[in-house]
């Protein structure tokens, strides 16, 4: 190995999660679709990290080959220095990521806690085990009193919240959020803002979130990656060095709104 390499390894190995050339093309020949074009970024860990673009970039075809469910075409992605994708393929890594999506999809047979408790259920662990667990996960994200209800019993919020808990149930390395909470209104939306970053700072997990709003991005965000129109390249990075616990009402600062202006310039000219 050489020593570049030797070096690329030890940084992998030192991150949360490393990307490194990821590039996604779809179709072949003359209907081939360049999507994703020399994608690579680090996320320590513990660091969450927001990412941005205009519509139809790549922003959730990234997430989803970060998450192993789409092959890139090339490219590698690893967590502490163990392969997602590699040239080999999707690489046992996979097992340490969780997904939550825009919607909670929960199954409505189930109740709250068996629904969280799933991916435990999956992986064997025995039924006390992982009951007690999703009960611990319940009350973390505000549903302690909930558990035996059903998913139409709950609100969009409550329903998120019990989608987060069920993502963090293996205690993943790393949590991807598509769009979690762009179905919400504002002020459910804001509150589950706020109880995001609480959880994370709980959990002290790692999270990519791909999301379309700027100011969600900067409120959560400890750095911004804004993509650009696709081909999808990392256009630029924002550090977003604002104190943490944050308020809502931080979003009205100077310096917030300073960052907002930032990614928005960034964007700014892209196609909706």
């Amino acid at each position: 190995m050489s020593a570049q390499s030797q070096d690329s390894a030890a940084r992998q190995a030192q991150n949360a999660l490393s990307l490194v050339h990821v590039g996604k093309t779809f179709g072949d020949g003359a209907d081939a679709v360049l999507a994703i074009d020399d994608i690579g970024f680090d996320v320590a860990p513990g660091e969450f990290v927001s990412v941005l673009g205009p519509s139809g970039c790549g922003k959730t075809t990234l997430l989803r080959i970060v998450g192993g469910l789409e092959p890139p075409t090339n490219g590698e992605v690893s967590i502490a220095g163990r392969s997602v994708w590699s040239g080999r393929g999707r690489g046992e890594a996979v097992l340490a990521l969780a997904f939550a999506f825009q919607e909670a999809r929960l199954f409505p047979w189930f109740n709250i806690e068996q629904n969280v408790a799933l991916p435990l259920r999956l992986r064997g662990v025995p039924k006390p085990e992982r009951l007690a667990r999703a009960r611990e996960l319940c009350a973390l994200v505000g549903l302690a009193g909930f558990e035996g209800a059903r998913p139409r019993q709950l609100s969009g919020g409550m329903r998120q919240r019990a989608s987060l808990a069920r993502a963090l149930a293996t205690s993943p390395r790393v949590l991807l959020l598509d769009e979690p909470f762009g179905a919400l209104d504002a002020m459910t939306r804001d509150q589950m803002n706020l109880e995001l970053q609480r959880i994370c700072a709980a959990t002290g997990a790692t999270v990519i979130l791909i999301t379309h709003s700027i100011p969600e991005a900067v409120f959560l965000g400890d750095r911004v990656v804004v993509l650009s129109p696709r081909p999808s390249r990392v256009h630029s990075i924002h550090h977003v060095e604002l104190p943490r616990p944050r308020t809502i009402a931080m979003q009205e600062t100077p310096e917030f709104q300073r960052l907002v202006r930032a990614v928005r310039t960034d964007i700014a000219g892209y196609p909706a």
